[in-house]
């Protein structure tokens, strides 16, 4: 019999997995949807799980809490009295369920154990114990650093990246008119120092990273989205000469590489842009 049903934003789904393969590991009996068989009826599947389910964990996380599937399989795991939250990000559940206690894993690594407060509210719920035993340390400190490098990979490094390249391309179609103005024979030579359009298009990059750059940093702490901010804003310097090298080149060429650009920067944002909704 099902004992604990996992809902969760398919981008976090690495994270969901291991938590799930600790469950298991622990004797827990645990559902998720990638036991969905093709053509099968989710909205029925789901309503059923959750009418038979002791515990459904949903996990909250940045992605989660703007997905109306997670939103919704939440609101009917509370209603039938199984909810157990949880935040592998240390973000805060949509402004419904913050009343609820929510059980923080921000510090837990995918394959670490499970940490004691969830296990002992799963214990509760499932009328047994939940223990690891005696077991000791799973791995050294390198396999756990790597086991982290993993996570980031999954939840943020490939979302993160396709905004620096977009960053880079649209910093490129700023500054091209910039390197045009001070090309050996452009007119700003002649009126402005050779170090100026270094300055200015450093500005250029601190605007652009403060517009496009937002999606991907306005949920990262302080500490983190200041330096990223930095590195942003620093690709125009390198975005500017890219444009001097163009420059020279004839109006066709120069035509054809701003549309070539432009396009490559609509793409690689729609990659880069978070999914809302898990389905």
């Amino acid at each position: 019999m099902t004992e604990v049903f996992l809902s969760y934003n398919k981008a976090d789904r690495p994270v969901v997995e291991a938590i799930a393969h600790e469950l298991q590991e622990l004797g827990v009996d645990v559902w998720w949807d990638h036991e969905l068989l093709g053509g099968e009826d989710y909205r029925n599947r789901i309503s059923d799980i959750l009418g038979r389910v002791r515990v459904a964990i949903v996990i909250w996380s940045r992605r989660s809490v703007e997905s109306q599937w997670v939103i919704s399989e939440a609101a009917a795991a509370r209603e039938m009295k199984v909810l157990v939250p949880v935040t592998m990000d240390g973000h805060q559940p949509p402004i419904d369920f913050r009343a609820l206690h929510t059980t923080d894993l921000a510090a837990w690594t995918p394959g670490d154990q499970l940490p004691g407060p969830l296990l002992r509210t799963l214990a509760e719920r499932l009328g047994r114990e939940l223990t690891y035993g005696n077991a000791g340390p799973r791995s050294g400190a390198v396999a756990r650093l790597a086991r982290q490098a993993t996570q980031a990979w999954y939840l943020d490094f490939e979302s993160l990246l396709f905004y620096f390249i977009g960053q880079g391309f649209a910093c490129f179609l700023v500054n091209l008119p910039l390197a045009f103005l001070f090309r050996s024979d452009g007119p700003a030579t002649t009126v402005l120092p050779a170090w100026s359009p270094y300055p200015f298009s450093l500005m250029n990059g601190v605007i652009v990273a403060a517009l496009y750059m937002r999606p991907a940093l306005e949920t990262r702490r302080l500490g983190i989205a200041i330096p990223l901010f930095a590195l942003a804003s620093l690709l125009s310097v390198a975005a500017y000469i890219g444009g001097l090298a163009v420059s020279i080149a004839g109006e066709r060429e120069v035509i054809i590489l701003v549309g070539l650009a432009t396009l490559v920067l609509l793409f690689v944002t729609s990659l880069a842009q978070p999914a809302g909704a898990r389905r």
